[in-house]
């Protein structure tokens, strides 16, 4: 196995990363680890408008970004450490979460942490969730990837992933709450620094020395193509949800693809329900187009809208 270590901070080039070493590094196992800034990553089968606070999120201006894994919508930050594993496909039986789940869950282990798994694809301590984890299959590859939260700031992921309060109809794959805690909270030393974790994980699962693979020119010059050209595109991460309907009271919207097809909104006047129809249902676009009708009263009426 060699270790590949991604210094970019940037979600989108991360997941670039990852789907570009899973179809041409085809040699080896590979463990990569990275950090990302603020972002909410989503599942690819998941239906974005049911899944976060989307006003909250687009107001605080943090990315949204689409992974190409099943699973639940999670949020990142720089007190989290993402680890993926790419490895050879055995099609004689199926992918095993185990062979993934258990170096992590050893390595939290020799810290002193009672790590253990729990359902298929998570790592608890307790009844609290610290990993959730996803995979995909291609080929002969497997991706398989988690989250560690270490020092994750917990406020700000439950109110950006708290969803809306409206009845929303939809055939994407919704996320299954579970209670998180972060790890540092259970370690001897809490003093413990995110670099110092990080080496103590590498320490366990390379016990006889980290065999490094550095990124060439080439592959980081691929890997920004893919995130330009996929990742960071709106209709890969918001346009992906087939049609779904909102309702709260007496209001009524369909969104198909991310477009508004048909709205029913009574506080609204029959211009302003007209100007909404083919666009794009997001919050600050809403903003914009309602913002000609209503002026300094258009962030209350937005909000009713998600």
């Amino acid at each position: 196995m060699k270790y590949i270590e991604l210094d970019s901070h940037d979600i989108f080039q991360n997941l670039a990363a990852e789907e570009y070493i899973l179809h041409h590094f085809t040699d080896d196992t590979y463990l990569l680890l990275y950090r990302n800034d603020d972002a909410i990553v989503l599942g690819k089968y998941q239906n974005i408008y049911q899944e976060i606070n989307v006003p909250a999120v687009e107001t605080a201006g943090i990315r949204i970004a689409r992974r190409i894994t099943g699973g639940g919508t999670v949020f990142h930050d720089n007190g989290n450490l993402n680890y993926s594993f790419i490895a050879e496909n055995d099609k004689n039986r199926s992918v095993s979460y185990d062979d993934f789940l258990f170096p992590v869950i050893d390595a939290l282990r020799a810290m002193g942490i009672e790590a253990e798994k729990r359902n298929v694809c998570d790592i608890a301590i307790g009844d609290y969730k610290i990993s959730g984890n996803a995979q995909c299959v291609c080929g002969n590859r497997v991706l398989h990837h988690g989250t560690l939260l270490f020092d994750t700031d917990m406020k700000k992921l439950h109110h950006l992933l708290t969803p809306t309060d409206a009845v929303l109809e939809s055939k994407a794959v919704a996320s299954v709450p579970s209670p998180v805690t972060n790890i540092r909270e259970h370690l001897a030393d809490s003093s413990m620094t995110m670099e110092e974790f990080q080496s103590a994980l590498l320490s366990h699962i390379f016990p006889s020395g980290i065999t490094r693979r550095e990124l060439t020119g080439e592959d980081k010059k691929q890997i920004l193509q893919l995130a330009e050209e996929k990742y960071c595109t709106w209709e890969w991460n918001c346009g992906k949800p087939p049609r779904f309907t909102l309702h709260r009271d007496n209001m009524n919207l369909s969104v198909e693809h991310g477009i508004i097809t048909y709205c029913h909104i009574p506080f609204l006047s029959p211009e302003a329900s007209k100007a909404l129809s083919g666009q794009r249902y997001g919050y600050q676009n809403l903003l914009h187009v309602l913002s000609s009708f209503y002026g300094k009263d258009t962030e209350s009426m937005v909000k009713k809208l998600f």
